[in-house]
């Protein structure tokens, strides 16, 4: 059994806006909210957060005050989001995300340092070989350091194995393994307990869970893996199981 701890055991979701469901949350607040429901099994829930809904649709805002004791920034924290320019960095969204969180004493999940996707459109034609390791540290000791002590957790890697790319070790052939190499997961975790000592550091993937041939494959390549970064010390507290669930309907 890996030592590892579940990130909080926050559970995350996409609420639908209230004007738009035609529902209320009349006599579902308080004691009775999805927050204080899950309390009471030791458990955080909150939701996945568009930034846009928050400010321009009071129902919305509302509605995840009143559930939520964790939020996650739906894209506010990634590198398409933060990185107007390879040199320069813009909060504005992020910092909102914190203020209302903090305002409304709820627990922050940041999402996430290294990722395959939601890359600036600078990246693909500035990121070399020479330049990609300090791209990324850089990144994440002024994210990370600039929320230290105030983050719950933090998803660092998001979504590095894809068996399907057919690597013995499973890992994604993505662009921070082509540019840095295998020690990229390694040292995105080194830099991000280096900028906040306090957050749990949580690597996060999807498809791990199903009983298929493809879920037990995926499982095994990231259980494998994190045993290596286990013996390696590398500081991963936590798994961040990223379940696509959909209601039949």
């Amino acid at each position: 059994v890996l030592p590892l701890a579940v990130a909080g055991r926050a559970y995350a979701a996409k609420p639908r806006r209230a004007a738009d469901a035609g529902a209320t949350t009349e006599g579902f607040t308080g004691d009775a909210s999805l927050g204080a429901h899950a309390a009471v099994h030791g458990l955080l829930y909150g939701c996945a957060v568009n930034m846009n809904a928050l400010g321009a649709d009071a129902a919305y805002a509302a509605l995840v005050r009143e559930q939520c004791r964790i939020v996650v920034a739906e894209n506010a924290m990634k590198w398409g989001a933060l990185r107007p320019s390879a040199e320069g960095f813009n909060f504005d969204q992020a910092d909102a995300l914190v203020a209302f969180a903090e305002s409304n004493r709820m627990k922050i999940r940041g999402h996430n340092l290294v990722w395959h996707q939601n890359n600036p459109k600078w990246f693909d034609a500035t990121a070399t070989k020479e330049n990609a390791r300090g791209l990324l540290v850089t990144h994440i000791e002024t994210v990370a350091g600039r929320y230290a002590g105030r983050m719950h957790s933090w998803d660092v890697v998001n979504e590095a194995i894809h068996v399907e790319d057919g690597r013995a070790d499973g890992l994604r052939n993505s662009v921070w393994l082509r540019l840095v190499g295998e020690d990229y997961i390694e040292l995105a975790f080194k830099t991000a307990r280096e900028a906040d000592p306090q957050a749990l550091l949580t690597y996060n993937d999807y498809g791990i869970e199903p009983e298929t041939h493809a879920g037990e494959q995926k499982r095994e390549a990231v259980i494998e893996m994190l045993r290596r970064m286990v013996a390696r010390r590398v500081p991963v507290d936590a798994v961040g199981v990223q379940s696509h669930i959909a209601a039949a309907v």
